[in-house]
């Protein structure tokens, strides 16, 4: 992951899902801070730590989304001074990402309405969704 942080965003959606099936609840999703800080992690378990790090965060988890306050001490530790290292194109990418995650499950995975919704072509969104990893 380390080498793939393009792939964090949709690894970390899959576990959710996933882990939403398994445990009947309806988790949306990771904050931006809680993304951020994923995406700023070196990941040094590789992908079997993300996926435990998503199941720990489950079990604390009471409401919709995943925030810093959900995740291992050991992870949040690791968090790096970002102020003045945000990069704007990993932010658009984490806010699109977000944006589109939300509007495919109110459109229950519905590309067209989902298009819709965000004012945009369908071929774009698609396009989109391959670059973040959502497909």
């Amino acid at each position: 992951l380390r080498n793939r942080k393009e792939d964090i965003p949709m690894l970390a959606n899959q576990f959710i899902a996933r882990n939403n099936r398994l445990q009947n609840k309806s988790v949306q999703g990771l904050t931006t801070d809680a993304l951020s800080l994923f995406m700023a992690y070196d990941w040094p378990g590789n992908i079997r730590e993300l996926e435990n790090v998503i199941e720990r965060a489950f079990v604390l988890c009471k409401n919709d989304w995943i925030t810093l306050s959900h995740l291992p001490a050991e992870l949040i530790s690791h968090k790096p001074n970002t102020e003045n290292q945000t990069h704007i194109h990993t932010t658009r990418n984490l806010v699109e990402t977000r944006l589109i995650s939300a509007a495919l499950h109110r459109n229950d995975g519905n590309r067209v309405k989902t298009a819709k919704e965000l004012g945009i072509h369908k071929t774009t969104l698609y396009r989109k969704m391959k670059k973040l990893g959502l497909l």
